[in-house]
């Protein structure tokens, strides 16, 4: 009889109550159906920051030649072997983040929390603008909202519009956070602990880095002056404090690629010298061309002059990058050992940069030899070269100087010279931000790549749609009437002046 008392109890419940007051019983509140702003946040920041980790190991770290693998899934990007399929997360990873990030915009509207909103703002102005210098035309208005009626398929935008829509919104943003109540307290912010005036900098700096990454095609001079030279109303980086960098506090979230701080070698190493990936011939030459003390914290020494080393002192490390697209065969014929894997400073980072003080003052110093605004662009240049050595406190403070107080670190007289430099700076210094160094690199040519002697294309200018978004009837009418077909790796993006040269290199090395 016991157990049909529970049931009758239940069945008494029902005819006491009537449906309304059941469902406000049924409310649990550890379970809230509407999540508050704060709580989506950290999951908001680190989905976001890690659309943009996962590019270096991908397609753009390797289109600039930052790494070179030698098998696995990502080596067909060295080779600029690619298919829809190749992007199909680098496209839905992102597009889902935007999803959460517009729920924290429309909560901080809903509930009056301008501070939320401005960062909800901020933080889709960063996704998408990974997601518009990558692919060009992408969905703005309507991204991460195909859960809404009618939106299953967003429509497109060109990259002209999306870069002046996202400059509208990081305008917004800032004016959101300077009127905001003074004592306003952000909860769950892992990015920047709930300080707001930093979170105001970064989106002035990311607002200059679009403007300068639309430069050739437009005149942002007037935009780009009224931000250098008006700092009450738009602060931007003044130190390395400021520049916004994720610092992951335990290794579940580490972007795994690259960061292995356990299960290494008894070796002393640091780091294994079995994985797949290299660091580029390319990174590799220019750091050791110009002495530069960051050779050793990207690279680590080969694994072969590391043995020799350990056996005799006098047997000197060597610092080594791996040519790039190489055909089965031809890699077939090298020595992965005598070719670096990448440092153990970085192996045992926990620190993702999402942009840097130094590219804050390589675009200054690009801006006052454009003639944008006044200033010294040498003392500049030198700056971001400092802000740059200094993300990285293995580089002792004797190397650093010396460096700094070669010629390396002048920047030249000449226009043409100068603006190459800064280019190759900006290359340099987004080492682990393969989005950064390819749209860079896109938008002004510098460094001059080569690709490898077995490769018969081009470096790819921009990623392509993933096979499951070229369903999208939307996108297909897009591409249909601007390119007469499906866009692909060799269509040019709105951003980007002209084709460059990207010239053979048969040397093997």
């Amino acid at each position: 009889m016991k157990k049909y008392i529970l049931p009758l109890l239940v069945g008494a419940a029902f005819s006491m109550v009537g449906c309304s007051d059941f469902e406000e019983l049924n409310v649990n509140p550890n379970n809230p159906s509407t999540v508050p702003a704060n709580l989506l946040l950290p999951g908001v920041i680190s989905t976001a920051v890690s659309s943009m980790t996962g590019s270096e190991s991908g397609a753009a770290g390797q289109f600039v030649q930052h790494l070179n693998y030698l098998g696995g899934n990502n080596e067909g990007f060295g080779r600029y072997s690619i298919t829809g399929a190749s992007f199909r997360e680098e496209w839905n990873g992102p597009m889902r983040s935007v999803k959460d990030i517009n729920k924290i915009i429309s909560l901080a509207e809903q509930n009056s929390q301008p501070h939320y909103k401005a960062i909800g703002l901020i933080c889709k102005v960063y996704v998408l603008s990974l997601m518009a210098d990558a692919y060009g035309d992408i969905p703005y208005v309507e991204a991460g909202r195909a859960n809404e009626n009618g939106l299953e398929f967003p429509h497109f935008q060109s990259q002209d519009e999306v870069y002046g829509l996202m400059l509208e919104d990081l305008e917004t943003a800032n004016a959101l956070i300077k009127n905001v109540t003074a004592g306003i307290v952000v909860n769950n912010d892992i990015l920047y602990n709930g300080d707001l005036t930093k979170w105001r900098k970064f989106a002035n700096s990311l607002k200059l880095r679009i403007l300068m990454r639309e430069s050739a095609k437009k005149d942002v001079a007037s935009q780009v002056a009224a931000i250098f030279n008006n700092s009450s109303d738009y602060p931007v980086f003044t130190s390395l404090a400021d520049q916004t960098t994720l610092v992951y506090n335990n290794t579940v979230d580490f972007y795994t690629w690259y960061i292995q701080p356990k299960n290494l070698p008894s070796d002393g190493s640091g780091v294994i010298f079995g994985d797949n990936s290299r660091v580029g011939e390319a990174l590799a030459d220019s750091l050791k061309s110009k002495k530069d003390p960051r050779l050793t914290v990207f690279l680590a020494p080969t694994k072969n002059s590391f043995t020799a080393h350990k056996l005799s002192e006098s047997s000197p490390l060597v610092y080594r990058g791996q040519p790039v697209g190489l055909s089965t065969t031809e890699q077939a014929l090298l020595n992965k050992d005598d070719y670096s894997v990448v440092g153990s400073a970085i192996r045992s980072e926990n620190r993702a940069f999402v942009m840097s003080y130094a590219e804050l003052l390589l675009l200054k110093s690009e801006a006052i030899v454009r003639k944008m605004i006044q200033g010294d662009a040498a003392a500049e240049y030198k700056k971001a070269l400092d802000a740059s050595l200094s993300k990285w406190s293995q580089i002792s403070t004797t190397d650093k100087t010396t460096f700094l107080g070669g010629n390396a670190a002048s920047l030249s007289a000449s226009t043409s010279v100068a603006l190459m430099q800064i280019g190759t700076q900006a290359w340099i210094d987004s080492f682990l931000n393969g989005f950064e160094a390819f749209a860079n690199w896109r938008r002004t040519g510098y460094p001059q790549l080569y690709v490898g002697p077995s490769v018969a294309s081009a470096i790819p200018v921009r990623y392509i749609y993933s096979d499951n978004e070229q369903n999208n009837p939307n996108l297909i009418e897009w591409t249909t009437q601007k390119y007469g077909r499906m866009v692909n790796e060799s269509d040019l993006v709105w951003f980007q002046p002209q084709v460059w040269s990207t010239p053979s290199k048969n040397t093997i090395n």
